[in-house]
């Protein structure tokens, strides 16, 4: 029974590692680096590991794994409730649409695919944030931040594909 209990713990946690991992990057990506970048120009990270894990292990990553990471993300950064869900459902959706053209294609297909859809959504985002504020917020900072989350992608992707290939065990 004990050995039961283990094999679903480690299975358990297997699942979960896709979420983990985001919870992870989405917290890095908030902590004050005041030398290198001013604190409100931040990487979207959440929007890579969205992309990244609803491409590579949907069976793991599902809609609800993205709500949690949005809801963590607006709890993490005092956003308004609501609006980091709201660009990573919108990004689920899109992705979705266009998931027949971005299986099997190659890195650099990918990050190319990554980067009209995160502009999209961290747009989106800006927009209904603007409007919860009843003004415009700097329209800069937004593309300093695309720019940035562009940057890290491959870092990202990387740790991602080794989290995807060293630690999780493929069932069956």
């Amino acid at each position: 029974m004990n050995e039961d209990w283990d094999e679903t713990l480690k299975l358990t946690l297997q699942k979960m590692l896709p979420l983990l991992t985001s919870f992870i990057w989405v917290a890095l990506s908030y902590m004050p680096f005041d030398f290198l970048l001013p604190t409100n120009i931040h990487a979207n990270v959440a929007v890579v590991c969205v992309y990244y894990w609803i491409l590579h292990r949907p069976d793991v990553f599902n809609l609800f794994s993205v709500f949690w990471v949005g809801l963590f993300e607006d709890i993490l950064t005092s956003a308004p409730l609501g609006s980091s869900i709201f660009q990573l459902l919108l990004l689920y959706v899109l992705i979705g649409y266009m998931v027949k053209y971005f299986n099997g294609k190659s890195f650099e297909l990918l990050w190319l695919g990554f980067l009209p859809l995160a502009f999209v959504v961290m747009f989106a985002r800006w927009f209904v944030v603007s409007i919860y504020y009843a003004t415009f917020l700097p329209f800069p900072l937004l593309m300093f931040s695309f720019l940035l989350t562009a940057a890290v992608y491959p870092l990202v992707t990387l740790i991602n594909v080794w989290v995807q290939n060293k630690l999780m065990i493929d069932e069956g």
